[in-house]
């Protein structure tokens, strides 16, 4: 029978099942100096995204009244990436490289015996720290996380979580797990600036200080005169009492 030793370094190590092997992830990032390596289990990738529709009723006017609803797009949310990441410094102990420690799966009946290895922090805490506000950038960095050629992921670190499974005798953490969440770069705001430019699309617009109906149908219409049609989509009975940071429809215009 073949045994997958890095299969069988996943199970021992707690990632999961053992159902598939430990891959090494390397992190670069804005204003970085080393990247940060990792190992991680591919088969635990997830990625999601979220669209936004506005559910809404409209009311018509004939010779019967109703109501019916329709959806209307808003924005699409910025994709998210979650990965748990494996940190151990304990298997380097008898100056066996990191990646061959994992590989041969050896893990000793006494851990604590003349072990030398160093704390893991060293190593989590570089991952923690790009969730700081860097003081060149004035934010947190953005992250490149690639497994070999294959680039993975580009975002900003919204969430860590760390676990620390293996200690010394002393305290000293020598084995974590790191749970982060990953959100793109480009924002949600790609979606709203990617709408199309022209009047026969609904779009929406938030509104500015010293913006006007007026002035939003000329941008939006090339035509002032039109900001009727602003005021009819969004119930705006006087024109002038419109607040900054107010999102308004702008309807598409009917041919």
């Amino acid at each position: 029978m073949t045994i997958s030793k890095a299969r069988l370094a996943s199970g021992l190590l707690g990632l999961g099942a053992g159902g598939g092997a430990l891959e090494r992830l390397t992190i670069t990032y804005e204003r970085g100096l080393d990247p940060i390596e990792a190992l991680f289990n591919p088969n635990e990738i997830s990625l999601s995204r979220s669209v936004a529709w506005e559910h809404q009723r409209r009311a018509r006017q004939g010779d019967e009244a109703y109501s019916g609803s329709h959806a209307r797009f808003r924005y699409i949310d910025a994709e998210t990436f979650s990965i748990e990441l494996f940190f151990d410094t304990y298997e380097s102990r008898s100056g066996q490289s990191w990646g061959s420690a994992i590989a041969t799966a050896l893990i000793p009946a006494n851990p604590f015996q003349g072990s030398q290895a160093t704390d893991v922090r060293h190593h989590t805490q570089k991952l923690a720290m790009l969730a700081e506000v860097n003081t060149t950038l004035h934010r947190p960095p953005i992250c490149h996380l690639a497994w070999g050629a294959f680039d993975i992921f580009s975002g900003v670190l919204t969430s860590i979580g760390q676990r620390f499974t293996l200690f010394l005798d002393d305290g000293t953490p020598v084995r974590a797990t790191v749970s982060c969440s990953f959100t793109e770069s480009v924002s949600a705001g790609r979606a709203r600036a990617g709408e199309k430019n022209s009047a026969d699309v609904t779009k929406t617009r938030q509104v500015r200080r010293n913006d006007t109906l007026q002035s939003l149908a000329a941008e939006e219409y090339n035509d002032p005169a039109l900001w009727r049609h602003i005021a009819t989509a969004n119930g705006i009975v006087n024109p002038r009492d419109v607040q900054p940071g107010t999102v308004l429809t702008i309807p598409k215009l009917q041919p």
